[in-house]
C-alpha cells in the first residue's frame, strides 16, 4: 500500500496488492475507484501440416468500479483486494492438440462495499476457433457510454488474429494469436486495444493522452506487452498483442497486459514438432481510496 498526500484535506491510500484500509480520524466521506485484474490469453493449437491451426484468443480487460461512501458507514478498517491478472494458457507440447484456455482475472474489492470484476480469459486455439474474452458490462456511478475491452478472437481459417477492442476508459482487450492455414501459411497476431484516458484520471500524470496497445507479433514472433498507465493512478492499461503463428519454429507467445487490468495476448499456433505460443498474463488491478475531511 502507498499513501499519497495530495493536500491537507485528503488522505489517499493506493493498493496494488491486497491489504487493509484504515479509516483516518475525522473522515467525512471516502471515494473508492478500482480496476479488476485482466484475463489471461489462450495458447495456440499445435497440429499437422495441411490442417487449420488457430491461435489462442485474446483476453478481456478488467472492469472499473467507483463510488463515494459516507465515512460513517465504513468500518475502522476494510479489507482490500487488488485483483491479480489471470495466467495465460500454457504452450502446447503434444502433437495434434488444442491450445489451453487462459485464466480469468481476479476481482478487485473494497470490503463488502464495492467490486470490479476481473477480465474474462481467452480460449485456447482449436482447428476451427479461439474465442476472445468478453468484458463485463457494469461500472457503478459511471454513466458515460463506454466501449468494452473485449479480447480479439482467433481467425477460424488460421489467418491473422483479431485485434483487441480499444476503449475510452475501461482496460484494453488483447489481440488474438495468429494461426496457420491449411495451406501452411503462418499468420501474425492481432494488436492489443489502446486505452484513451478519461475523466476518472483527472489530476493524474498523462491525463488526456492515450496508452498504445501492444503490437501483434509477426509469424513466430511474440506479441508486445500492453502499455501501462501512470503509476498509482485510476487509469486502465492497454491490451497486449497476440503472438504470431509458425510452421518451422515455435509459435509466438502472447504479450502481457498493461497495468492496470488489461488483457493478456493469445499465443500463436504451430506445426507438429514445435510448441505453440503460450498465452500472455493479464495486467494486475488497483484500488484507490481517497478520504475527505
Amino acid at each position: 500500500m502507498t499513501i499519497i498526500d495530495i493536500n491537507p484535506s485528503t488522505d489517499v491510500q493506493v493498493f496494488t496488492a491486497d491489504g487493509t484500509w484504515t479509516k483516518p480520524a475525522g473522515a467525512k466521506s471516502v471515494h473508492v475507484v478500482m480496476i479488476g485484474g485482466g484475463g489471461g490469453g489462450g495458447s495456440g493449437r499445435r497440429g499437422a501440416a495441411a490442417s487449420v491451426r488457430c491461435g489462442g484468443g485474446g483476453a478481456a480487460g478488467g472492469g472499473i468500479g467507483q463510488h463515494t461512501f459516507p465515512a460513517s458507514i465504513l468500518g475502522a478498517t476494510e479489507s482490500v483486494v487488488a485483483g491479480t491478472g489471470g495466467a495465460g494458457g500454457a504452450a502446447v507440447s503434444v502433437n495434434d492438440t488444442d491450445g489451453n484456455n487462459g485464466t480469468i482475472g481476479e476481482d478487485s474489492s473494497f470490503g463488502n462495499w464495492l467490486l470490479a470484476g476481473g477480465g474474462d480469459f481467452g480460449d485456447g486455439g482449436t482447428a476451427t476457433a479461439g474465442g476472445g474474452g468478453t468484458a463485463i458490462t457494469g461500472w457503478p456511478d459511471i454513466t458515460a457510454a463506454l466501449t468494452l475491452g473485449n479480447g480479439g478472437a482467433a481467425s477460424g481459417t488460421g489467418g491473422v488474429g483479431t485485434g483487441g477492442t480499444p476503449n475510452t476508459m475501461a482496460a484494453g482487450g488483447a489481440g488474438a494469436g495468429g494461426g496457420v492455414t491449411s495451406g501452411d501459411s503462418a499468420s501474425a497476431g492481432g494488436a492489443g486495444g489502446l486505452t484513451g484516458l478519461a475523466s476518472a484520471a483527472a489530476g493524474y500524470a498523462g491525463y488526456g493522452t492515450s496508452i498504445a496497445g501492444g503490437g501483434g507479433g509477426a509469424a513466430g514472433v511474440a506479441g508486445s506487452n500492453g502499455g501501462a498507465s501512470p503509476a498509482s493512478s485510476p487509469v486502465a492499461g492497454s491490451g497486449a498483442g497476440g503472438g504470431g503463428g509458425a510452421t518451422a519454429a515455435a509459435g509466438g507467445a502472447g504479450g502481457t497486459g498493461g497495468d492496470y487490468g488489461a488483457g493478456g495476448g493469445g499465443g500463436g499456433a504451430a506445426a507438429n514438432g514445435n510448441n505453440s505460443g503460450a498465452g500472455g498474463t493479464g495486467g494486475d488491478g488497483i484500488v484507490i481510496a481517497t478520504t475527505y475531511f
